[in-house]
């Protein structure tokens, strides 16, 4: 490996709460020489965004070691540090780890191949500007952004539905937000176009997979300079939940009230305000905006 400052960061409750026990088999698999090492282990949502910053000026690769939610964190960490020349890497012990697996690192042997290398792979990333206790907040998406019936989703999804079902917690818990949930009025903006009605979605993608390997973008590719975005009116219940599980298996759905285009920003508000989702979390709320960053990020991959 040709760095000589590493970094990791790890979410000890990754993986439905293994996230420290998988992280220690890792390390004990893993020896390097010749490089300083930093460990540092978060302690609650949010934390992981502050130390990627402080590792980013101090480290040639920061790594998130957990699921999308710990990459989402470091990611945004390290571009907020302004520190160009420092690489991410990624080791998959999480629920969901999309950003991982379209990288090419789907375990842990993979993920050790690519620290102990220097191919890298640059990625677009979403900037995502949005308000947190009515304070301007910015992160970083790698897989996704979104507005709508997703924040239900991810509402539902509680660890022990991660224990019990796995990839599938988020397919089960778009069905259960379906019953909870209640469309929103939205204005949303994109390309000259203005578009205001109760919505039940409005996802940009960056990439093809997300929420445990739901496929809501498909074909969207992480290098092209464009988001793929869905824009979905408010429908009936039952309506909505064969909408939601046609769309999260990837297919192009021909409906009136479903859109699909890509864009390099999309802009939406809501009233009353409502929560933006990222890469599987919650970080703030409406008003926001969704804008495509060309080859932001570079990842280590095998």
């Amino acid at each position: 490996m040709t760095a000589s400052r590493i970094g990791f960061i790890v979410n000890p409750a990754a993986g439905a709460g293994r996230g420290r026990t998988r992280w220690a088999e890792f390390k004990a698999g893993f020896n390097r020489s010749g490089a300083e090492e930093k460990v540092q282990f978060t302690s609650q949502p949010g934390e992981a965004v502050r130390l990627a910053q402080e590792l980013a000026t101090e480290c040639d690769v920061v790594v998130a070691v957990g699921g999308d939610g710990i990459v989402f964190e470091v990611a945004s960490g390290i571009l907020l540090s302004g520190a160009a020349n420092t690489q991410m890497g990624i080791v998959p012990v999480g629920t969901g780890n999309d950003t991982a697996i379209l990288c090419g690192i789907g375990d842990a042997i993979q993920a050790q191949l690519a620290l102990r290398g220097s191919r890298t792979r640059t990625l677009d990333v979403i900037r995502i500007r949005c308000r947190e206790h009515e304070m301007a907040l910015t992160r970083y998406a790698l897989l996704y952004s979104s507005v709508g019936i997703i924040g239900e989703v991810l509402k539902q999804v509680t660890p022990r539905v991660k224990r019990v079902f796995g990839r599938l917690a988020y397919p089960v818990g778009a069905l259960l937000a379906i019953l909870k949930y209640r469309a929103p009025h939205m204005r949303v903006t994109c390309d000259g176009n203005t578009w205001e009605k109760r919505f039940l979605l409005l996802c940009a993608s960056n990439a093809e997979l997300s929420g445990g390997g739901m496929r809501l973008a498909p074909g969207a590719k992480m290098d092209d300079g464009l988001l793929d975005v869905n824009l979905a009116e408010t429908v009936s219940r039952r309506a909505a939940a064969v909408l939601i599980w046609r769309m999260s298996r990837g297919r192009r759905i021909s409906h009136p009230k479903l859109r699909y285009f890509t864009a390099r920003a999309v802009a939406v508000e809501a009233d009353p305000a409502i929560e933006v989702q990222a890469d599987g979390e919650l970080i703030g709320h409406t008003p926001a905006q969704f804008e495509v960053m060309p080859r932001a990020l570079r990842v280590l991959v095998p």
